[in-house]
């Protein structure tokens, strides 16, 4: 997907930094197969209910851990990076989180990774205002589809309250265990006039018995700016001592039971 070249003032550059700065914050590409089903509709009430216990069953098996992740900014050139950023990111249970950046060919793309990093460090102080549950959201069932090879249920969320970090979205639920494995959509309030329209899409994956976003990708077309892409990937975990790499290639295994972390701790 090419945008249009273009030249990017000061105003639009810190545009593209805040819009992809509330973007990824929402959350810490895999899934390919969408269908619709034909099946019963199910008790949208109890899958609601089954989704928020295995949200709070994840974060309460959640473990101390450190994560290298990769950061690309692109611009017009959907080939070519402008920045790439590499990041250490650590969590220590219940609700904290610091980072450094290991390496970066710096630029405004770098600043941008840096305010995404900060604000998903302040977000994880308070995970319950980016939960998917009923208090941030009203949910429609929306039929039944394929994620990353698993079969899912596909709901429909729309915000409750009018958050920038809030996502107006599709959410794929595996029908087994009840985690969310995609999240697709947009800012449900723009983050600035300068922003036309934006896309996001978030995947999610086990690693070492946790239930963690592993992937990023967020697409906006700006009024003077043309078309940013910027993408992240986790490449190594480092997780009480079992160590977990390239996550986001490996899939995920099938869960039995309702545990899960969804819209993440960003």
């Amino acid at each position: 997907m090419l945008g249009p070249r273009y030249k990017c003032t000061l105003t639009t550059a810190a545009s593209a930094a805040l819009l992809l700065t509330l973007l990824f914050a929402n959350a810490n590409a895999v899934a390919t197969d969408f269908t619709t089903g034909s099946a019963e509709h199910p008790d949208i009430a109890s899958l609601i209910k089954r989704i928020i216990e295995a949200q709070l069953d994840s974060r309460a098996h959640a473990k101390p851990y450190s994560v290298t992740r990769e950061y690309k900014l692109f611009g017009s050139d959907s080939n070519r990076a402008r920045t790439e950023v590499l990041a250490q990111v650590n969590f220590l249970p219940p609700n904290v989180k610091s980072y450094g950046i290991d390496q970066s060919t710096g630029g405004m793309g770098e600043k941008v990774v840096r305010r995404i990093l900060d604000h998903e460090v302040d977000a994880t102080r308070d995970p319950k205002l980016m939960m998917v549950n009923q208090s941030n959201y009203d949910f429609t069932f929306a039929g039944e589809g394929a994620a990353g090879g698993f079969s899912c249920y596909k709901l429909e969320i729309m915000p409750k309250h009018d958050r920038k970090d809030l996502l107006r979205a599709t959410i794929w639920v595996d029908k087994d265990s009840y985690r969310i494995l995609r999240i697709e959509g947009e800012p449900v309030k723009s983050p600035s006039f300068w922003v036309k329209d934006v896309h996001v899409v978030i995947e999610f994956a086990e690693v070492a018995g946790m239930w963690l976003q592993t992937e990023t990708q967020a697409m906006a077309h700006l009024r003077f700016g043309g078309e940013y892409r910027i993408v992240s990937h986790d490449v190594n975990y480092d997780v009480a001592q079992t160590v977990a790499v390239n996550t986001a290639t490996t899939k995920p295994p099938r869960r039995h039971s309702a545990a899960m972390v969804a819209a993440s701790v960003r």
